[in-house]
């Protein structure tokens, strides 16, 4: 599938920039439209109220609104600055030229909703991991909203990475984290059109149980039949948890990004034990291309 249209979702932190820049790189292969949105929080969706005495803590919503129009504010700034940086066009309207465009919405609600909506009709979903554990914690929250209610795939890219690093998410090398499950093959599917021309992509088995019902050799076949030229790799390393010998891999390659299926155990198995799909959101310093 080509990322014709691509949703950026900015929240007002140090990571919008990267991301948005991750979304023209991949948008400058053929042409795509970058829908970009800032969700401001609707502070009575977020605020409980206050059982003892029954009324809205109005001292916290106050604090829930000023930082909300903070980061409404960095997100326009960003998206303005970013904009004329790259001298991109304005135009929401679908059409059949080619070419880059953009667009910068605000819209008010609950953000786990907002994002699921927008993100089911979309091609890819793009977000930023920033610095700061709250800021982060809350990204990656609505990563999993978005891999999990919007059924598309989604880009997560570390903050700060430079110019060089992203090309490399177009030109590889590719990594892909293989374990035969169904999320694994959204993902393949997904991305396929990303990594025909690549002149290196490789797979790495990630087993997870006694028996391997898919070896990686079966997928390079099939990626063969689609026009992908892969090949197998071995670990770089072989102790740690999947996680750490994911990112071993990627780093000993080279590799551009890490394409892989999120949560193939579910969401609370990870929450209680951990997982591959945990691991790679808190620690990947490299783009991480996930669908479930």
């Amino acid at each position: 599938m080509a990322f014709k249209h691509i949703l950026v979702p900015l929240f007002g932190y140090d990571a919008d920039r990267t991301a948005l820049d991750a979304a023209l790189t991949l948008a400058k292969r053929g042409g795509a439209h970058i829908s970009v949105r800032h969700i401001k929080v609707d502070p009575m969706e977020s605020v409980p109220l206050m059982v003892d005495v029954g009324v809205a803590a109005t001292e916290l919503i106050e604090a829930v609104e000023r930082h909300a129009a903070t980061r409404g504010k960095a997100a326009a700034a960003t998206f303005e600055a970013w904009r004329n940086e790259r001298d991109l066009k304005i135009d929401d309207q679908p059409s059949l030229r080619t070419g880059i465009t953009t667009a910068f919405k605000v819209e008010e609600g609950a953000e786990d909703e907002l994002i699921i909506k927008y993100g089911r009709l979309t091609d890819l979903v793009v977000m930023g991991r920033p610095s700061g554990e709250e800021a982060g914690d809350q990204v990656l929250s609505r990563m999993e909203d978005a891999l999990f209610g919007a059924g598309q795939p989604v880009l997560l890219v570390p903050n700060g990475l430079g110019q060089p690093a992203l090309d490399r998410l177009v030109s590889g090398p590719a990594l892909i984290s293989w374990n035969g499950s169904i999320e694994a093959t959204r993902a393949i599917s997904q991305a396929l059109d990303l990594l025909r021309g690549m002149a290196h992509v490789r797979v790495l088995s990630v087993k997870e149980g006694k028996k391997d019902r898919h070896p990686a050799v079966d997928l390079v076949r099939y990626l063969a039949w689609e026009g992908v030229a892969a090949s197998v790799v071995e670990p770089s390393q072989t102790t740690g948890n999947a996680g750490e010998q994911i990112l071993a891999t990627a780093k000993h390659l080279g590799a551009g990004f890490v394409l892989m299926g999120g949560y193939s155990h579910g969401r609370l198995r990870q929450l209680m034990l951990g997982g591959v799909t945990s691991h790679m959101m808190d620690h990947a310093d490299l783009p991480v291309i996930m669908a479930h």
